[in-house]
C-alpha cells in the first residue's frame, strides 16, 4: 500500500507525536473504520520508539511487541507460558480489537485473555497502544463498564474518521 499524505494523516501522525512526547496517559487508543491507516501508524510509532530508544539510550533496540486481538485470544488458549509474556511485555500494541472472542477454554476453565491482559496492564500503568474499528460506545457494549472505566482512565484516544484508503 503507498503512503497517502493527506489532511487525516498528518492531523493522526501529530496526535501521536504529542502523545508519544507529553506527559499523557500510559495507553493510546486508535479507533475508526476500516482501511484508515491504523495498524500503519502502530507499526510506525514502533519503528520510531526501537530507532530513538537505540540511538539515545542504548546500544540495543527497544521493539513494540505487536500481536492482533484475536491471536492473543489463540496464544492464551494454546501456549500459556507466552501469553503470560506478552501480557507483561514493557511495550505492547494490540491490533483489531474486538474481533477476538471474549472468552477462551483453556482445560475446561473460561478465561478472558483480552481483558486479563487490560487488567494487568492497567494496574502496573505499562505503555500499551491498541487498534479497534469499533466506537467508543461499542467497545463499552462488548467489554463492560468496568473494562470501558478503564479505557478512559488507561488511554489517550485518536478517532480516524477518514476514509479507507484501500479503495
Amino acid at each position: 500500500m503507498q503512503f497517502i499524505d493527506d489532511e487525516a494523516t498528518q492531523s493522526h501522525i501529530e496526535k501521536a507525536a504529542k502523545w508519544l512526547t507529553g506527559n499523557h496517559k500510559p495507553g493510546l487508543l486508535l479507533h475508526g473504520t476500516v482501511g484508515n491507516g491504523k495498524t500503519t501508524l502502530v507499526r510506525a510509532i514502533g519503528s520510531l520508539i526501537g530507532v530513538l530508544y537505540e540511538s539515545l539510550y542504548s546500544d540495543r533496540r527497544k521493539n513494540v511487541l505487536a500481536v492482533s486481538a484475536l491471536e492473543l485470544a489463540d496464544i492464551a488458549k494454546n501456549q500459556p507460558e507466552r501469553f503470560d509474556y506478552i501480557k507483561k511485555a514493557e511495550l505492547l500494541a494490540i491490533d483489531d480489537v474486538g474481533t477476538e472472542p471474549s472468552v477462551v477454554k483453556v482445560w475446561g476453565n473460561e478465561i478472558s485473555p483480552f481483558v486479563d491482559t487490560i487488567y494487568y496492564r492497567y494496574d502496573r500503568q505499562k505503555f500499551t497502544i491498541m487498534t479497534s474499528n469499533l466506537s467508543a460506545e461499542d467497545l463499552a457494549d462488548k467489554y463492560g463498564e468496568r473494562i470501558a472505566d478503564r479505557f478512559t482512565e488507561m488511554f489517550d484516544r485518536i478517532a480516524f474518521e477518514n476514509y479507507s484508503y484501500r479503495k
